[in-house]
């Protein structure tokens, strides 16, 4: 029987397991960051939605003219059963020629501690006819 001699590469011999332990190394840095990644993510889910229902709250009051009182009920609903908010609250005001809806809370975090402030706002001219 003949020996037959297998030769690896010269990268494979020089290599003493230091691909596991740059993987052992890294793998904790990737999830850090997918980490953070991912709670940007949630914060900014939660200012696009408080800035959507500030937005649709002042339109209401300015195009519409629904009663702030109404609105500021139906809002304030929506943002504790549909909206990812801690402590939401929502605030419309009027001068006559700008309505303002102001939504203030804390967005959440993965990890205790890390929740964001949310401070939105969105204004509206009023619109219909000035004599």
């Amino acid at each position: 029987m003949i020996a037959v001699e297998r030769r690896l590469p010269a990268h494979a011999r020089a290599d003493r397991g230091s691909t596991s332990l740059t993987t052992v190394l890294l793998t904790p840095v990737f999830i850090a960051i997918a980490f953070m990644a991912f709670q940007a993510a949630m914060w900014s889910h939660a200012r696009t939605e408080a800035r959507a229902i500030a937005r649709d709250s002042a339109a209401l009051v300015a195009r519409n003219g629904v009663p702030i009182g109404d609105v500021e009920m139906t809002a304030q609903q929506a943002l504790d059963t549909e909206v990812e908010l801690l402590d939401p609250a929502i605030e419309i005001t009027s001068d006559g020629e700008l309505v303002t809806a102001r939504v203030t809370g804390r967005a959440p975090g993965l990890l205790r501690g890390t929740s964001a402030p949310v401070d939105v706002r969105a204004v509206v001219p009023q619109e219909g006819f000035r004599p």
